[in-house]
């Protein structure tokens, strides 16, 4: 069987919810919520295919943090995973979150006690973050102390509900170090954006790339905001205030 073969095969999950359809239809009972429900889940067993076989790729996880490691792709299989799924169907509006997590004052910590309990305190809230995250969620170790997470299928109410949910989680991490209890925060930026589709099918990996880009640089200046307006909070990116992020960054590093 070649590939074009291969692709035209329907899965078993496809099949299912082409019985249950059928079995619908011929009740008369199929409404537009019942559509969009099946919809919906066929969207999610997809991304949770296109998650596994990223993951069976050892080459793709930090061994540090067990997390993802930084790829420029990660949105553009997400979309285009969305775009076969709601191909066709018009006005559909498809959300993606994106949050970028920062351990406040890391390097004093590393500095006053040592790397290796650095690491493990890095360890635990990379932990935190995977655990309470849904597993069509990427989580990804950014750089040093830095994780993001792009979360599919999520408006930035659900995004920030969220981060707030992994604040709190993070607030009860705890090291035993002789007499001393060390605990850390995090500061995080929050950006989202929607994905029209519709009649068109093809997806342009360059556009996407473009797009997660923005997503980061938005989430990287509300993250500055964070950090400069006293850490240990979030911040969600402000399009009406793009000029000013500039002068948040250099007030934040002259302030550090």
């Amino acid at each position: 069987m070649d590939d074009i073969e291969k692709g035209r095969e329907l899965s078993e999950f496809q099949i299912r919810n082409i019985q249950i359809l059928t079995h619908l239809l011929q009740n008369n009972a199929v409404t537009d919520e019942i559509v969009e429900c099946l919809r919906q889940s066929e969207l999610e067993y997809f991304s949770l295919v296109d998650k596994y076989h990223l993951l069976e790729q050892k080459v793709n996880i930090d061994e540090k943090t067990n997390l993802l490691k930084y790829k420029s792709d990660y949105l553009t299989t997400i979309v285009k995973t969305a775009s076969r799924v709601f191909y066709g169907v018009q006005g559909v509006s498809y959300s993606v979150s994106f949050i970028r997590f920062d351990i406040d004052n890391f390097s004093q910590f590393n500095n006053r006690y040592g790397h290796e309990v650095g690491d493990e305190m890095l360890i635990r809230v990379a932990t935190v973050i995977k655990d309470n995250s849904r597993p069509t969620d990427y989580v990804i170790r950014f750089g040093g102390e830095e994780i993001d997470v792009i979360l599919p299928s999520t408006e930035l109410r659900g995004a920030i509900d969220y981060c707030e949910k992994i604040f709190e989680k993070i607030s009860e991490i705890s090291l035993k170090r002789r007499k001393e209890v060390l605990k850390v925060s995090v500061s995080a930026g929050i950006s989202s954006t929607v994905v029209k589709f519709g009649a068109k099918r093809h997806i342009n990996a360059k556009d996407v790339e473009k797009l997660y880009r923005d997503l980061q640089m938005e989430a990287d200046n509300a993250l500055y905001e964070a950090k400069y307006l006293g850490k240990n909070k979030y911040c969600v990116y402000d399009p009406e205030k793009k000029e000013d992020y500039g002068r948040i960054r250099k007030l934040y590093v002259k302030k550090e």
